[in-house]
């Protein structure tokens, strides 16, 4: 079979990059459900993190991967990568509670990420060497890694319900058939043969290891936080989380999501034990409608129906969640979510109650963590629409005069709570805010009961009655607010003002930052970030945040330090040069070409180089650095942002993620594509108009985006998805044009800077993703646009200068360059519009 070398380049970087963000994902939920919400966070850069370490290789070392042996080099790192994921799977996997070091210890963690990022850094390795070596080619490749990119998201779509190990074995097989299209491309007269023992090794491995776990199961994740693996009866993947159901005990199957209890499954033939949360029926007994969001396991319901409701609207986001219910648990609950009484609704459950045709009577929130995850700041990144002044003022305006909302929450989280509370009751038009509260609690769970018209004495009477007669202690009432700072809390406009020495932030969240469980006021934030053991032990988000943080800190600072480093060895090599009167020894060879590890030519042509950063070129060299690095931030954060909020306007349940990720990454293609026709002379101007565009967007969205997401959610799910299409459209052309452009002027100024550039934007943008997350936590997600936007401007101020009609300007990067050209080879990578090494004519298969 014989592929044109554009072909199976083009199709090798899009098999790298499906693979990529099939692996990227898969590791998320597999990560989250080991270690943590946090940590399926933390787990999204490590693409970033990747390519800036392979870019960051290259750049140092550039004979790694170059002509004649492009296509050699690309095929074994593409294996070795799907070698990596193999590794890094089966060490997560058989990992056990013995094992040294510990599983959940900090060795173990370091060891889990440096595992899970090689697979990254190989493959980042093989894109940056595509982009240095075939630079006028940028836009068609970027076109075709960002498509690659969003069949990995459709492949993560229908991997994940096999389950996430599976899926990164899948991502492994892609990443070895990149392999396959690389060495293809190598089998043309002059380029050297990749080594097809290698390609095939990783293409067999990770397809029969992929088959083996089918056809008998092996690999399954050791260290769950769940019950004793003997205790588990079953383990299932959906699209979001892993769901681990215990044997029935006593009657009760305990549901998990990500190891987080949620509402339990209950024996069709036992009676629901009271909790906190059934305080409502005190009130309206058998008078419905109830809505129930988030039923999960349905305990919830069936207090309802115990209560002699006969109209439950049971809401529950996950479908792996309502298969389970209505499969494997059907008969053990009673066909709960199929009875009569019962009407299920798979979505959102804020989105439903501001569409809901009716009012309820009752609302239910069930708890959406335990007391030792708000403990350890373990949900502290998790966000939650309905916890906000604008999803607790939707809920109340689905309540009829009467009707009451029921939220449970950790007893830790009451005063937290009870702010959110009352401003909420404010919005609405509430005097009193005191009046129309009730809590109580038992287990270590608070349940607050918020009623829409005020509390009588005759309504506190009977809840008082319902509390004593269940063993349940008052935690807040009109008349009892049980400590002075509750009542201040909830009496003043000002929740922070109430109690100025609260160890915990009673700032209510807003859809601006809806970030109920983290708790940690701004002006203690330095001191928690200061205490390293107490933050991973209380604060789990922000450990690993922080640890993110650093890592591409350090990285960035390191990558960023390569053009000096590289500036000091060149130097050296010319007054060593100069001084011997000869080439000195080579320090390494690859392909016959003696080069040093940083790429300084030897020998005359070394001695009679420009200086590396000479006065002239540094400043030039120095603003192509600082755009990538600012457009990679700026991609990082408005993607957070914009990203998160198209989410939310997508009525696609557990389907979402992969389709927002489709549009944007295709529309970005899109917007590089068109780029193509820009010639080197305008891509300067063309790229400081599109950063200035995108700060301008930025800016609008701060203002705008928050309530354009509230205003959508009252829309049907269509119009819904237009808007999330525009939205994320819109974004995607613009910021995917400007990398396509970045390449274009640096190819023209200095082709072998190109892979520090892609190095630094990398890991910008995962910097960028911690402090983003962190911004967000603390000031809101306008915050962070107007962080994107400030981003766009400094890339708009750093645009590098067009280049046209000059000769490309030489780097030691570079270095082997002039022994190609003395050899008659062909030069690679010269200025922006040849394209070295590859067929005028040849189709793209």
């Amino acid at each position: 079979m014989r592929v044109s070398q554009r072909s199976g380049l083009f199709s090798g970087v899009a098999a790298l990059a499906c693979a990529t963000v099939l692996l990227e994902i898969a590791l998320s939920r597999i990560h989250g459900a080991l270690f943590g919400q946090p940590h399926a966070f933390v787990t999204l850069a490590l693409s970033l993190v990747g390519a800036g370490l392979g870019g960051a290789l290259l750049y140092a070392a550039p004979s790694l991967v170059r002509p004649p042996a492009l296509f050699a080099r690309l095929a074994a790192l593409s294996s070795l990568a799907s070698g990596a994921t193999l590794a890094a799977i089966i060490l997560i996997a058989q990992r056990g509670p013995g094992s040294a070091p510990a599983p959940g210890s900090l060795p173990w963690l370091a060891l889990v990420y440096a595992a899970s990022t090689a697979p990254f850094a190989l493959a980042g390795l093989a894109l940056a060497a595509a982009i240095r070596h075939v630079a006028a080619e940028m836009p068609r490749l970027y076109l075709l890694d960002l498509v690659g990119g969003s069949l990995g998201a459709l492949a993560a779509a229908a991997a994940l319900r096999a389950g996430a190990p599976r899926a990164a074995l899948a991502a492994a097989i892609f990443f070895a058939v990149a392999g396959v299209f690389f060495f293809l491309g190598s089998r043309r007269e002059g380029e050297q043969r990749a080594p097809g023992g290698l390609v095939a090794t990783f293409v067999l491995g990770s397809v029969v290891l992929l088959a083996g776990d089918v056809g008998a199961p092996w690999l399954r994740l050791a260290g769950l936080r769940r019950a004793a693996p003997d205790r588990t009866e079953i383990e299932a993947w959906s699209e979001r989380s892993l769901i681990t159901v215990d044997r029935p005990r006593a009657g009760t199957a305990a549901m998990r999501i990500d190891g987080v209890p949620v509402s339990p499954i209950l024996d069709a033939k036992m009676t629901p034990p009271q909790q906190p949360e059934d305080i409502a029926y005190a009130l309206h007994r058998d008078q419905g409608p109830v809505l129930v969001v988030g039923a999960g396991g349905g305990r919830d319901v069936r207090a309802a129906l115990k209560a002699g409701q006969k109209d439950v609207v049971a809401v529950e986001g996950d479908r792996g969640v309502v298969e389970l219910m209505r499969g494997k648990y059907a008969e053990f609950s009673g066909r709960l979510y199929d009875r009569p009484e019962v009407r299920l609704v798979l979505g959102d459950g804020r989105s439903f109650a501001r569409r809901a045709p009716q009012l309820f009577r009752n609302i239910v929130v069930p708890s959406a963590g335990t007391a030792e995850a708000a403990a350890t700041g373990a949900l502290a990144l998790s966000e939650s629409r309905l916890a906000t002044v604008e999803g607790m003022g939707d809920l109340l305006a689905r309540l009829l005069p009467e009707g009451t909302l029921v939220v449970s929450r950790p007893e830790g989280d009451l005063e937290r709570l009870l702010a959110l509370t009352a401003a909420a009751l404010r919005r609405a038009g509430a005097a009193e805010p005191n009046d129309h509260l009730f809590a109580c609690s038992a287990a270590q769970r608070t349940a607050l009961l918020v009623r829409r018209a005020p509390l009588a004495r005759a309504d506190i009477d009977a809840l008082r009655r319902h509390c004593r007669k269940h063993k349940l202690a008052e935690a807040f009432a009109p008349d009892r607010p049980q400590t002075p700072t509750r009542a201040r809390i909830v009496a003043a406009a000002d929740a922070r003002a109430a109690a100025p020495g609260a160890t915990t932030d009673l700032t209510p969240p807003t859809d601006d930052r809806p970030f109920f469980s983290y708790a940690v006021p701004a002006r203690r934030l330095p001191a928690v970030l200061g205490d390293w053991k107490a933050l991973r032990a209380e604060h789990a988000g922000l450990f690993a945040l922080s640890a993110l943080l650093a890592v591409a800190s350090v990285l960035f600072a390191i990558a960023g330090l390569l053009p000096r480093l590289a500036a000091r060895a060149g130097r050296a090599l010319r007054t060593g040069g100069a001084a011997a009167g000869a080439a000195p020894a080579p320090l390494g060879a690859v392909d016959g070409a003696a080069s040093a590890p940083l790429g300084a030519a030897a020998g005359a042509a070394a001695a009679a180089a420009p200086a590396p950063l000479g006065a002239a070129r540094a400043p030039r060299q120095g603003r192509a650095l600082a755009f990538f690095a600012a457009i990679g931030a700026g991609f990082a954060l408005l993607d957070l942002a914009v990203f998160r909020h198209a989410l939310l306007m997508l009525d696609l349940p557990s389907h979402e993620l992969p389709a927002a990720l489709v549009i944007l990454l295709v529309s970005a293609g899109l917007g590089g594509l068109l780029t193509a026709r820009v010639a080197p002379g305008a891509a300067a101007g063309a790229s400081a108009r599109a950063a200035e565009a995108l700060a301008a967007a930025a800016a609008l969205a701060a203002v705008g985006l928050v309530p354009l997401a509230r205003w959508s959610l009252g829309l049907g799910s269509f119009p819904r998805a237009l808007l999330a299409v525009a939205l994320l459209a819109a974004f995607g052309l613009l910021a995917g044009s400007l990398a396509p452009l970045g390449v274009k002027l640096v190819a023209a100024l200095s082709p072998a800077l190109l892979p520090l550039c892609w190095a630094l934007g990398a890991l910008a943008g995962a910097a960028a993703m911690a402090l983003g997350a962190l911004c967000a936590m603390n000031l809101g997600y306008s915050a962070v646009l107007l962080g994107a936007g400030l981003a766009y401007l400094i890339a708009a101020a750093t645009v590098p200068p067009a280049a046209a009609g000059a000769a490309t300007v030489h780097d030691p990067r570079d270095g082997a360059r002039d022994d190609d050209a003395a050899a008659g080879a062909p030069p690679v990578g010269e200025a922006a519009g040849a394209r070295p090494d590859m067929p005028e004519a040849a189709p793209i298969a």
